[in-house]
């Protein structure tokens, strides 16, 4: 224990599931059609197969420009997971200037044609049908050129054009985007076994990982039924289901291997689960590194491989057949038993001083 603190800098709050400590049970009790709440401490030992895929090509992509890995735009590592709440204010921000350019671009033309033709008196004189001829091919050939202009000049815009005009304002701007992604970063932190999610405003809610219950949430859209990831702190109700880790899917598999990879990745106990995202620190991590001695796991696997032969071949005939064909019905929770095994005034006593009120 002391070595692994030492190496890692793991707390003594840290998670471990062979370690439960006890726990009081909710206040209210928590029961809505759609919702199945997860078990903990009982791993799979498997990776989402299409979230596996994104993060092979986020990983080999970052690694040309940063091989160590050591920029702070790396959000994952053997300490913590960061990541972005689904902020919609921030991601119209994102894309207001290419959309603008793009229906610039698409109705502009088209507009303009229109209004210089009804500007012109010779016009009038012409036959009806000839302008409405003339106007339709037009816009047709527009529309052609505008299918060829729009990734040529909205990358140049946002790159070239928009590096110019923001060079003078580099300082104050990145100031403000830190600031603001830091608004909204939430957490997941191995080494002390706290759960930090934004709330926005510079207001955080923070708990220890044991006091949140993850759920298989049931989407039902006009195209079928989905699935995400949901999260609720037991003691005060607060839900969360916007996380990076809420995304809707298909299959339900691919929920439930996300939260096994996330449950895993918290307990230190356990080595760091195989994903591409954390294959760089895995040998920073104690309890990984003597895992990954002792079975001989190759250090650069997800770095060099083959990305389009690993889905056809060893990703889709053992990851993703191992995500589907895993009992997932018959895992047990270990946190279940230690539910009113203490009061809640009790067990105030020995929360973190910075975890939210309850």
């Amino acid at each position: 224990m002391t070595e692994q603190k030492q190496l890692s800098g793991v707390t003594d709050t840290a998670f471990r599931a062979t370690d439960i400590g006890p726990l009081p049970k909710s206040p209210k009790e928590r029961a809505r059609v759609g919702e199945e709440l997860q078990p903990v401490g009982n791993y799979a030992g498997t990776i989402p197969y299409l979230g596996t895929i994104q993060d092979v090509e986020a990983l080999q992509d970052h690694e040309r420009s940063d091989p160590e890995f050591t920029s702070k735009d790396w959000w994952w590592d053997h300490q913590k997971i960061r990541f972005l709440n689904d902020k919609l204010g921030f991601k119209f921000l994102l894309l207001i200037v290419p959309m603008t350019w793009v229906i610039t671009l698409w109705i502009g033309g088209p507009a303009l044609m229109i209004w210089a033709l009804g500007e012109m008196q010779f016009v009038a004189e012409l036959p009806a049908l000839v302008v409405g001829v003339f106007i339709i091919l037009f816009i047709l050939a527009w529309f052609a050129f505008a299918v060829w202009a729009t990734p040529i000049t909205t990358n140049w815009l946002m790159s070239t054009a928009m590096g110019f005009v923001l060079k003078p304002f580099e300082k104050a701007i990145n100031k403000k985007l830190d600031d603001t992604l830091e608004d909204g970063c939430s957490e997941f932190n191995r080494a002390t076994g706290q759960v930090r999610l934004a709330l926005g405003r510079g207001r955080f809610f923070e708990a220890p990982f044991v006091e949140f219950d993850a759920y298989v949430d049931r989407v039902i859209q006009q195209s079928g039924v989905f699935y995400r990831l949901i999260f609720v702190h037991r003691y005060t109700q607060k839900t969360f289901h916007k996380t990076a880790f809420s995304t809707i899917e298909s299959s339900k598999s691919e929920v439930l291997a996300l939260w096994d990879v996330l449950q895993t990745y918290m307990d230190v106990t356990q080595p760091l689960p195989d994903t591409p995202r954390l294959e760089p620190f895995r040998h920073l991590d104690p309890v990984t590194a003597e895992h990954d001695k002792r079975t001989g796991r190759n250090p650069r696997y997800w770095r060099d491989i083959d990305l389009e032969a690993w889905k056809n071949g060893e990703g889709w005939n053992e990851v993703h057949r191992r995500q589907e064909s895993y009992p997932w019905g018959e895992r047990t929770c270990k946190l279940t038993p230690q539910l009113g095994k203490i009061s809640m005034d009790e067990y105030r006593k020995h929360r973190p001083a910075e975890a939210w009120p309850i």
